[in-house]
């Protein structure tokens, strides 16, 4: 690292476990903690200024902002509304910036390791909504019409290309079932095929769930094994609801022992046992993972699919982008027939792109370990001082090779290195305008005390994706990244919390960390379900069919799109999701 000092934040309770050779410097925040409430802040104001001016604070710049193209933030944020009221400005108690003593001791190591806070603030604490503003995300006509069918019990399946809505729509018909079934939460099994998938939505895989291992035996065989596993088997007694997320990598024999599964251990003919299912996915995308010579079976080519899933529809209305022509080469290429306009457009997107703002298109590899030699030796090329922020893990599963494998499906790493410099994406929702996916550059890194006093405007109590306000974390003795995005504001990065979490509220294993990770280059696997202004792939490297329509399909717009080595063979669609697709019911309202 060319000689720069090394400073490292950890977040885990044992960081500081460390030998007398293993030399640091440790600094402990603030243990007390807080917890603000809207009337708190108005009741606590002559203490507020009162902390300010003990603390010396310069007086609050307003960071500049520039609102997201229509395309990419449509479906997530509200438009501006002229009659809502101001939001009130949020200001610091004194005991927010009360001075802090640091432990100091000289040692021969340059490496100073950050305490995390014995007690903080939880990372997701926020202000209920007031019921007269309106909500943060509108729906479609065509997703409210099936959100309505599941709230009336139906078990639906729907699709669409990518850029349609699919993850908006089931994180509302989540929040909906939860809402009616907020006595009993663990009778909705929040599920998808994959970890990756899984962590997206807070639930669990669809094995995890149903208890059922590696799932090789057949359904009676299954269910004995259920049987001795009051946890497993309480499950499937218990859940109403059963959501499976990315249904396109569920091999259709899993479905069918799955549906057995469910009607023996509940003692009911119906598939599932009558178990309500909301099954999502594009079956144009990653295909099942199939062992050997295999033949892929998909989930709709199940024996019981007809049975258990009586209404499918077809999204249609396409939110991420908002260029006709880039959505009708993407249908093209969806349905693996490319027109020769289509083709030598695609081609001719292997021009260089240039940025005036220093952020590159976040390359999209198939494989992570070219992610990883991309991004470390974008890394080590700039010369400026390292952060390296280490995650706090927990959970039940925590210590278990089942537990490191959830773990490593989170989007967020255990170990993150940063730099002023670093080009990094933010991988959670903030607010209207800094969503998961939103792009930047690492400015600085600061005291959150401190850079709260100086920028007031971030500390506003801001609606989130759900109506809801957020309110910041705010301590003292740790330093966070700042950083600023492609609209041109800045925001102090702090940490948030990751779980999988059962049905029963059991937390098989929770990360903390900043929610960015460097964004130089990405893999196309955990790519999938992102927007992205700016992307590079190289279809040479491609090696699974849906990898370059997933791939491809991330962007936003022709103009921050550069393919490589496009080539037709590379996005040809598997024939039988052709042919199933034509069944698929569109909603004509």
């Amino acid at each position: 690292m060319s000689g720069l000092r090394s400073i490292k934040r950890d977040f885990s309770s044992s960081s500081l476990a460390s030998s007398s050779q293993d030399n640091t410097d440790t600094v402990q925040a603030p243990k007390r903690v807080f917890k603000r409430t809207a009337s708190g802040l108005e009741q606590r104001l002559k203490d507020i200024q009162a902390g300010l001016d003990s603390q010396k604070l310069s007086q609050p710049s307003a960071p500049t902002s520039a609102s997201q193209s229509a395309a990419s933030v449509s479906q997530k944020r509200p438009p501006p509304s002229n009659e809502a009221p101001a939001a009130k400005r949020r200001q610091l108690p004194s005991s927010w910036t009360e001075s802090i003593t640091p432990q100091a001791s000289i040692q021969s190591r340059s490496t100073a390791t950050f305490q995390k806070p014995t007690k903080r603030a939880p990372s997701n604490e926020r202000l209920a909504p007031s019921s007269s503003k309106p909500k943060g995300v509108f729906l479609s006509d065509e997703q409210t019409h099936i959100l309505k069918l599941v709230e009336g019990g139906q078990s639906v399946f729907y699709t669409g290309s990518a850029g349609t809505g699919k993850s908006v729509l089931l994180r509302e018909i989540i929040k909906s079932l939860r809402k009616s079934h907020s006595k009993s939460l663990d009778a909705i099994a929040i599920t998808a095929s994959t970890g990756i998938a899984a962590c997206n939505i807070g639930g669990v895989t669809v094995h995890s769930f149903s208890g059922i291992g590696l799932g090789i035996e057949d359904a009676e065989h299954l269910a004995s094994k259920i049987r001795k596993n009051k946890k497993a088997m309480a499950r499937w007694l218990r859940t109403k609801v059963l959501i499976i997320d990315e249904v396109s990598m569920v091999d259709g024999n899993l479905f069918d022992k799955l549906a057995r599964i469910g009607s023996i251990l509940r003692e009911r003919t119906e598939p599932f046992g009558g178990i309500q299912l909301v099954v999502t996915g594009d079956f144009f995308q990653l295909p099942p993972v199939v062992k050997g010579g295999s033949q892929t079976v998909f989930a709709f080519e199940a024996d019981l699919w007809r049975a258990t899933v009586k209404k499918t529809f077809n999204l249609t209305k396409v939110f991420r982008q908002a260029d006709p022509e880039f959505v009708d080469m993407l249908n093209e290429m969806r349905f693996g027939t490319l027109t020769q306009k289509s083709i030598n457009k695609f081609r001719s997107l292997a021009r260089e792109v240039r940025y005036d703002d220093g952020v590159a298109a976040t390359e999209l590899f198939p494989r992570r370990e070219d992610v990883e030699v991309s991004n470390r030796s974008r890394m080590t090329n700039i010369d400026a001082e390292e952060r390296i922020y280490r995650a706090s893990e927990g959970g039940t599963l925590v210590g278990t090779e089942q537990g490191a494998k959830l773990l490593a499906n989170f989007m967020v790493p255990s170990t993150l290195s940063l730099k002023v410099g670093a080009q990094v994406m933010l991988v959670k929702n903030m607010d209207e305008t800094l969503v998961n996916g939103s792009m930047g550059t690492i400015v600085e890194f600061a005291d959150p005390a401190t850079y709260a006093a100086n920028n007031e405007d971030e500390f506003i109590e801001k609606p989130t994706a759900t109506g809801e306000k957020k309110i910041p974390h705010v301590g003292v003795g740790s330093k966070w990244p700042v950083v600023e995005f492609l609209n041109r504001r800045r925001l102090l990065v702090q940490p948030e919390v990751w779980k999988v979490e059962l049905p029963n509220g059991e937390i098989q294993v929770s990360r903390t960390q900043l929610p960015l990770i460097l964004s130089w280059a990405m893999s196309i696997h955990k790519s999938q379900g992102q927007t992205l202004e700016r992307v590079k792939v190289d279809l040479a490297k491609v090696f699974e069919k849906g990898q370059a329509y997933v791939a491809l399909s991330r962007a936003t717009s022709l103009e921050g799109l550069q393919i490589l080595h496009f080539d037709p063979k590379k996005v040809q669609a598997h024939p039988k999701v052709v042919e199933w697709s034509r069944t698929l019911q569109t909603i004509d309202i």
